[in-house]
């Protein structure tokens, strides 16, 4: 629920959830998706990152990380995708996040500084409000 809230108070417009699981999938799904239809907002949820690309067509799509984990800088790959229509930014959400063959459905960045474990939340939170500047053409 707290990264619907993040998504949709950032002012973005759809929010895709993929594979959820536990409590997630119990209250977590309905919640989110009783949240973005209160403010006329897009929910989406899919069996799986392959479905989501498949049935929604980015232009270009980033699986995002911790810089730990390996991949490029954001500031660097968002030259590559900065004249997408469509752009897809992906999150693992769960312990142990995303796996090596969803790294490998995008490109794979880190928001510079941001080596160590954050949380799902914590990572979504700079990573977009990094990228916000860019997508609304303010930087």
């Amino acid at each position: 629920m707290e990264a619907a809230r993040l998504v949709y108070g950032l002012g973005f417009d759809t929010f895709v959830v993929t594979k959820a699981s536990g409590s997630a999938a119990q209250s977590g799904v309905p919640d989110a998706q009783k949240y973005a239809l209160r403010r006329g907002a897009n929910f989406v949820y899919l069996r799986d990152l392959r479905d989501a690309i498949d049935i929604l067509k980015p232009g270009a799509v980033l699986t995002v990380s911790e810089g730990k984990y390996g991949g490029r800088p954001l500031s660097e790959a968002w030259k590559d995708v900065a004249n997408v229509d469509r752009l897809m930014i992906v999150f693992g959400g769960a312990e142990p996040g995303l796996s090596l063959q969803e790294y490998e459905m995008g490109i794979h960045v880190y928001p510079e500084g941001v080596e160590e474990d954050v949380g799902a939340v914590g990572l979504m939170a700079i990573t977009l409000s990094r990228l916000l500047p860019r997508l609304v053409g303010e930087e």
